[in-house]
């Protein structure tokens, strides 16, 4: 969602630095997610800050995405993170970077350390912290052979871990377990 709890705030901060910082040439941003009428306040206090900033025609937001429109929004990103403030469980939104070969920016809260160090497909920012998000995003935007490992991790990552076939098998066994049959 493009809401504070997702952190958005958060990442047009650090997209704010990272553009002033001037070490990724024509970086631009790219918000997608799901907006509902409660988010719109926070995304139009977004797009002033980015306004104000000088940088409103370098963001692109993309709300409300089918299927179709996300694998292309996907595909058109280099790096992606989604800065979430709260406990966040796991976040299926990692697991469809990872199959789109997308290295992520995490903060070291919740779930992501454990997902990141499992996929390998990672770095880990502090937590809330534009600076910290900033620079680990301009650290994998400058170095293209890590970026390009990380994405691989990514791809592998998906297929081994998060495959439809993999929490397929998964729950079978799960359910297999609970009811008392053995596997077969």
């Amino acid at each position: 969602r493009m809401c504070r709890e997702k952190g958005l705030d958060t990442l047009v901060e650090a997209y704010i630095l990272l553009r002033q910082r001037n070490r990724v040439g024509q970086t631009r941003l790219k918000i997608g997610g799901s907006c509902v009428p409660s988010d719109e306040p926070v995304v139009a206090e977004q797009r002033r800050r980015l306004q104000a900033a000088g940088l409103e025609h370098e963001v692109e937001f993309h709300p409300n995405l089918d299927r179709a429109a996300k694998l292309e929004f996907l595909k058109s990103l280099s790096v992606f993170s989604v800065p979430a403030r709260y406990g966040e469980a796991f976040g299926l939104y990692l697991a469809e970077a990872w199959a789109a070969g997308l290295p992520v920016v995490q903060p070291r809260t919740a779930a992501f350390p454990e997902l990141v160090e499992l996929s390998g497909a990672g770095v880990l920012c502090d937590p809330e912290n534009p600076a910290s998000l900033a620079a680990a995003l301009e650290d994998l935007l400058t170095d293209d052979e890590k970026a390009r490992r990380l994405g691989e991790a990514a791809r592998v990552a998906a297929r081994r871990w998060f495959s439809a076939e993999k929490m397929a098998q998964d729950t079978l066994a799960i359910m297999r377990e609970v009811s008392g049959r053995p596997a077969h």
